[in-house]
């Protein structure tokens, strides 16, 4: 045990197996008692994804993940699904797993352990997670956190998106030409009312032309 004002440091020096289990660190004081526990373990510690999210293929992925762990790692077991989603609901499908035996690690590197994996015949336009589980000899470490990727979508679905986006838009266009069209018995109807106080004049100047009159010619007017 080391102090140094308020930090209290247990240090185990040559951890051995007989080493690991629950430490528990309690401090006492004239207002209370506090206390901690922390578990100390060879086993791996939980799996980071590195890899993102986001797939340049529409039917694989390339999953990358690293572990920490001292003694090699002996299993690591990759789950992986599908999600059914849609704009209402979301269902998760079953998991498949896939057992993998680790290289050796590199002396270069003595804690960390990197491992990839490549998942074929994925379908496209579609959303996946993924978990991770590293087992040495002490054990297996708590399962990671999920994974959420994503694979790309064929031209053909982008294409065919784009068509109906024209599709849409040419119909809005269309019903909002024919709504604001006016009605050719309601217009001519209103052009009739319009002229009908002044009919009359019109009429009659063009009768008198036709009978040999002329346009100011009150007396030759035929009504």
């Amino acid at each position: 045990m080391s102090s140094r004002g308020n930090r209290h440091t247990l240090t185990i020096r040559h951890v051995q197996q007989e080493d690991f289990g629950n430490y528990s660190c309690v401090a006492d004081n004239s207002l209370g008692r506090s206390k901690k526990y922390m578990e100390v373990s060879g086993r791996p510690g939980p799996a980071d994804f590195l890899s993102p999210p986001w797939s340049r293929s529409t039917d694989s992925f390339n999953l990358t993940w690293k572990v920490e762990s001292y003694p090699p790692l002996q299993e690591v077991r990759l789950l992986y699904r599908k999600l059914m989603m849609n704009e209402t609901f979301q269902q998760p499908g079953r998991w498949h797993d896939v057992i993998l035996t680790p290289a050796p690690r590199p002396p270069s590197e003595p804690l960390t352990h990197v491992m990839a994996f490549t998942l074929r015949g994925l379908q496209h336009s579609s959303v996946y997670e993924a978990i991770v589980q590293a087992k040495n000899r002490y054990g297996w470490n708590e399962v990671s956190d999920i994974f959420q990727f994503y694979t790309q979508r064929i031209s053909s679905d982008i294409h065919s998106e784009e068509m109906q986006v024209a599709s849409s838009t040419s119909r809005s266009g269309a019903t909002s030409v024919h709504r604001n069209a006016p009605k050719s018995g309601s217009a001519w109807s209103a052009v009739m009312l319009t002229l009908l106080p002044i009919l009359p004049w019109l009429v009659s100047p063009f009768g008198a032309l036709l009978h040999g009159g002329t346009l100011f010619d009150r007396s030759k007017l035929i009504i």
